[in-house]
C-alpha cells in the first residue's frame, strides 16, 4: 500500500483463483488511500516522541538552573568563610611570629639533647647487636645441645624397644622389664630435652600462642580424666570442682593445659594419701583461678620460691623421700606471663599446697603480641609415665574448630576428620552433623592413630599432606593394627597418592578441591559401609580343589564366597551381582587374567573392586608392571601366601579382626608379623653415628630388608653412582641424617634430585634438631618425608612402608 511511489504497508489477500479485474481494481484504488492513513499514523507518532523529548530537554534545563543556582550560594557562603579563614590566618601569623623567637631560644637546647641522644642511641645500638648476637648463640647451642643429645638417646631408645620386643624369645620376664624401664627412661629423658627447648623458646620470645575460647568445664573433665588412672594407682581422689556459671575465656588452651598438666602432675607426685582437686572459678580482682590442691607434704614458706627455679627441691637432704620438680614449674611461671596471667602457691608444712593460675578473661597485653598461627604445635606431653598414648588429653585442638570429643557418648556415630585446614575441617565437622555422625577434628597423623584407638570411629576423613608427617603413613598404622584395620577410611587431599592409599586400604579417594554435594556423597558410601554386614569375594579360579579350599579359606558369617571357574562367568557375575573383592589366578580355561581385567576394566556397566592376584605361575617384571595398572596387591603363590591372602581380603572388605574364625586371626598375625612390602628390599641408610647405624640395622633386618650403609652424603652419593653403573643392587629407599661431616644431608638430597634416575627415589631424612623449620627444609631439598629422633620404631617402619616402591 502506497502513494506516490512510496510504499507504506503491505496487505495480503488470498482468493480461490486468479483475482477478477473489478476486485484488482478496487484493491489499487483502496491501497492509495490506506498507505496515505498508514502515513499519517507514522507522522503522527513521530511528531509525538519529538514533543515528548523536547518536554524532557526543558525539565533538564529547569534543573540545571536549580542546581547552577545553589551551587552559586554555595560558593558564595565558602568565599565569605575564606574571608574568615584569612583573617584568623593574620592573627595566627602573628602569633607565630612571637612563638618563633621563644623557639629559638630553645633549639641550641634541642641541639644540645639531640647529641646527648646519638650517643645514648649508638650504645643502645651496639647492645642490641650484642644481645641478638648472644641470642643467635643461644639458639644455635640449644639446637645443638638437641642435637647431641638426641643422637645417643634415639640408639637407645631403638635398642631397648628393640630387646623389650623380644623377638628371638631368649629373654626372661625380668629382663623384658630392664628392657621396658630402659625405653621408659629414656622418654622421660626426652621429656627434658623438650622442656628445655621450650625454655628457650620463651626466653627468646619465639613461643608462639593461638588464643581461642575455652570451657573451663571442657578443660576439667579433659584433665581428671587423664590423670585417673594415675590417681588410682596411687589410691588417692582424684575430682574437680566448678563454679557455677563459669563463661569461657580467650586463652590457648595448648599452653593452659601444660600449665594445668603439671600442676596435677607434681600434685600426685607429692602426695601419699587423701586428695587432689582441681578447683575453677573466679578470681579475686578479676579473671579465671584455675587451682589444684592437694593433700600432700606441702613446702615450707621459706621454700615456696625456689620450687619455680629448675631443678630445686624443697627438702634437699641426702635422705629426701621425693624427687625436685625438674623444669615444669619454671617452664609454668614463664607461660603465665605469656598468657598474661600469674601464678600464686598456698602451702604449709604437713597440709598440703594449692597451685593456681590466674588468667584474665581476654588475652593480656603479653598475649596479645605474640604472633597468632593458622596451626600450633601440641604441649609436650608432661602427663605421666603411665598415660597411654591414645589419652585424650594427647590430642591437639584445631584452632577455631569445636568439636564433639569431650561429648561423646557409648552408642553414638562417630567420624575422626584429620584436616590440618581449620576451614576444610570446619565443612567436614558440618556435614558430619547433618549426616548424625559425633566428629573429632585433629590435624596431625599421629594425633589421626591415637585418636582411632580412643575413640573407635566408624568412618575417618583424611588428609596427606598434614604438619608432622604423611597421612599415609597414618593409614598404614591404622591398617596394621588389628583394632583399628576395618575402620572405612576416605582420603581427601590436593595431591594425588590415589594408588597408594587404595593399596594400603582406603575405601575411596578425592581430590581437593572437592564440592559439597561430592563429599556428601563420599561420606553417605562411608554410611553405607556401616549398614552393609555381608560382603562377597569372587575366587576366579578354574581349579576345582583350590576353589573349594579358598572358599574354606575365607569364608566366615559375614563374607560369602562366589566362585567363578572361567573368566566369562567372572565376568557375568560383576555385571549381575555387587561384589566387594575379586581374588584371580591368572591362568584360566578360556582367557587369561589380563583378558579378564581388561574387560572389566573397559565395562563401564561392570563392577570393579579390588583385585588380589593369587596365581601359581612365576610373573615376569613386565607382567608384574602391567598387572599393577588394575590390582591393588600381586599375591604370589608360595610359602605362607594364604596368610597374605588373609591379610589383603579382610583389609579389603573391612572386616573386623576380632569377629573373624580363630583361625583367619592366626594367619593374619602370622601374615602382619612378615612385612611384605620390606620382604627382599634394599634401604641405604646414610648415617655417620655407628649406634644408630647398629640400631636401624636391628630394626629393619628381622623384617627381611638388607640395609646398606653410608657415612655421610658423599659416601651416599658414590653408592648411588656405582648402581648406575650397574656394579651394585638397587637400593629402594633412602634413610638420609640431616647433620654429617663432608656433606652433609639436605646437600646430598639436592645431588640426588639432580640426577634423573634418582628423582623419584623414596628419601626420608633423619634429624635430631627438633626445630619447627627443619620440616620445611628437608622437603624444600627433595625429601619424600621427615621424621625427627629419636624415633619411633613403629612411626619409622610405618613411613618406611608408605614410601617403598610397590
Amino acid at each position: 500500500m502506497g502513494e506516490g511511489g512510496q510504499i507504506d504497508g503491505l496487505l495480503e489477500f488470498g482468493f480461490d483463483g486468479p483475482p477478477p479485474p473489478r476486485a484488482t481494481e478496487l484493491l489499487d484504488r483502496v491501497g492509495e488511500r490506506i498507505g496515505l492513513a498508514l502515513r499519517s499514523v507514522k507522522y503522527r507518532q513521530r511528531l509525538q516522541e519529538l514533543l515528548e523529548e523536547t518536554r524532557h530537554q526543558a525539565e533538564e534545563l529547569r534543573s540545571h538552573a536549580e542546581e547552577l543556582a545553589a551551587t552559586n550560594e554555595e560558593l558564595e557562603e565558602q568565599s565569605r568563610a575564606l574571608q574568615e579563614s584569612q583573617r584568623r590566618l593574620e592573627e595566627q601569623q602573628a602569633e607565630l611570629e612571637q612563638q618563633n623567637s621563644q623557639l629559638e631560644s630553645q633549639t641550641q637546647e634541642l641541639e644540645d639533647q639531640r647529641d646527648a641522644l646519638a650517643k645514648s642511641r649508638r650504645q643502645l645500638e651496639a647492645k642490641t647487636v650484642e644481645l641478638a648476637r648472644e641470642s643467635r648463640y643461644k639458639s644455635e647451642f640449644v639446637a645443638n645441645m638437641s642435637h647431641e643429645l638426641r643422637t645417643p638417646l634415639n640408639a637407645l631408645l631403638i635398642m631397648a624397644r628393640l630387646l623389650a620386643e623380644n623377638r628371638g624369645r631368649n629373654l626372661s620376664d625380668e629382663q623384658v622389664r630392664w628392657a621396658e624401664t630402659i625405653e621408659s627412661s629414656g622418654k622421660d629423658l626426652l621429656v627434658l630435652i623438650n622442656d628445655i627447648l621450650d625454655l628457650s623458646k620463651i626466653e627468646a620470645g619465639k613461643m608462639d600462642l593461638a588464643a581461642e575460647a575455652v570451657d573451663p568445664q571442657t578443660v576439667a573433665r579433659k584433665l581428671v580424666r587423664a590423670f585417673e588412672e594415675q590417681a588410682r594407682a596411687k589410691g588417692l581422689e582424684l575430682g574437680f570442682e566448678l563454679a557455677p556459671a563459669l563463661k569461657p575465656i580467650q586463652t590457648d588452651p595448648a599452653r593452659l593445659e601444660q600449665v594445668l598438666r603439671n600442676f596435677l602432675s607434681n600434685a600426685l607426685k607429692f602426695t601419699e594419701r587423701g586428695r587432689v582437686t582441681l578447683r575453677i572459678g573466679p578470681a579475686a580482682g578479676g579473671g579465671t583461678a584455675f587451682s589444684v590442691s592437694d593433700t600432700g607434704i606441702g613446702i615450707d614458706t621459706d621454700q615456696q620460691e625456689a620450687v619455680f627455679e629448675a631443678f630445686r627441691q624443697a627438702d634437699g637432704t641426702i635422705s629426701r623421700r621425693f624427687g625436685g620438680t625438674g623444669l615444669g614449674l619454671s617452664i609454668s611461671r614463664e607461660l603465665a606471663d605469656l598468657l598474661g596471667g600469674r601464678i600464686t602457691l598456698e602451702s604449709a608444712k604437713g597440709k598440703g599446697s594449692t597451685f593456681s593460675l590466674i588468667l584474665p578473661d581476654a588475652p593480656g597485653k603479653a598475649a596479645a603480641a605474640a604472633r597468632p598461627v593458622a596451626e600450633t604445635s601440641p604441649a609436650p606431653d608432661l602427663a605421666p609415665a603411665g598415660a597411654g598414648e591414645d589419652d585424650g588429653a594427647a590430642l591437639a585442638r584445631l584452632p577455631g574448630v569445636t568439636d564433639d570429643r569431650d561429648t561423646i557418648r557409648p552408642g553414638d556415630r562417630v567420624m575422626l576428620v584429620v584436616e590440618d585446614d581449620p576451614v576444610f575441617a570446619g565443612v567436614l565437622r558440618d556435614l558430619a552433623h547433618e549426616l548424625g555422625f559425633a566428629c573429632v577434628c585433629v590435624d596431625r597423623a599421629d594425633d589421626a592413630v591415637r585418636a582411632a584407638r580412643r575413640f573407635m570411629p566408624h568412618a575417618i576423613v583424611l588428609d596427606v599432606r598434614l604438619p608432622d608427617h604423611s597421612g599415609l603413613s597414618a593409614l598404614d598404622r591404622l591398617k596394621r593394627d588389628t583394632a583399628t584395620r576395618h575402620i572405612p577410611v576416605h582420603v581427601i587431599s590436593a595431591e594425588d597418592y590415589t594408588r597408594e592409599a587404595m593399596a594400603q586400604g582406603a575405601m575411596s579417594y578425592m581430590l581437593k578441591p572437592v564440592a559439597r554435594d561430592q563429599l556428601e556423597i563420599a561420606i553417605r558410601s562411608l554410611e553405607q559401609r556401616l549398614k552393609s554386614r555381608l560382603r562377597r569375594v569372587l575366587i576366579v579360579e578354574d581349579d576345582p580343589a583350590q576353589m573349594e579350599g579358598l572358599r574354606a579359606l575365607l569364608a566366615s558369617d559375614e563374607v560369602e564366597t562366589v566362585g567363578a571357574g572361567t573368566a566369562a562367568q567372572a565376568f557375568d557375575i560383576c555385571q549381575s551381582q555387587t561384589v566387594d573383592c575379586i581374588v584371580l589366578d591368572m591362568t584360566l580355561p578360556d582367557a587369561s587374567g589380563f583378558d579378564l581385567l581388561e574387560r572389566l576394566d573397559g565395562d563401564g556397566t561392570a563392577g570393579f573392586p579390588p583385585v588380589i592376584v593369587y596365581t601359581a605361575r612365576a610373573l615376569s617384571e613386565a607382567e608384574e608392571q602391567r598387572l599393577r595398572r588394575y590390582s591393588k596387591s600381586i599375591i604370589i603363590k608360595g610359602a605362607k601366601s594364604p596368610e597374605r591372602l588373609v591379610n589383603e581380603v579382610t583389609l579389603f572388605l573391612h572386616q573386623v579382626v576380632s569377629e573373624l574364625p580363630e583361625k583367619q586371626r592366626r594367619m593374619l598375625a602370622a601374615s602382619l608379623n612378615r612385612d611384605a612390602q620390606l620382604e627382599g628390599r634394599r634401604i641405604l641408610v646414610v648415617e655417620d653415628d655407628i649406634r644408630n647405624i647398629y640400631a636401624l640395622t636391628g630394626v629393619f633386618e628381622p623384617h627381611g630388608a638388607t640395609v646398606q650403609i653410608a657415612r655421610n652424603g658423599r659416601e651416599a652419593l658414590e653408592a648411588l653412582g656405582r648402581i648406575n653403573d650397574g656394579a651394585a643392587p638397587k637400593v629402594d629407599l633412602v634413610l638420609m641424617d640431616v647433620m654429617m661431616p663432608e656433606m652433609d644431608g639436605l646437600t646430598a638430597t639436592r645431588e640426588i634430585r639432580k640426577i634423573d634416575r634418582w628423582k623419584t627415589l623414596p628419601i626420608i631424612m633423619l634429624t635430631a634438631k627438633a626445630m619447627a623449620e627443619d620440616q620445611n627444609r628437608c622437603i624444600e631439598a627433595g625429601a619424600n618425608d621427615y621424621l625427627s629422633k629419636p624415633l619411633d620404631v613403629d612411626k619409622l617402619l610405618s613411613l618406611t612402608r608408605v614410601w617403598m616402591p610397590r
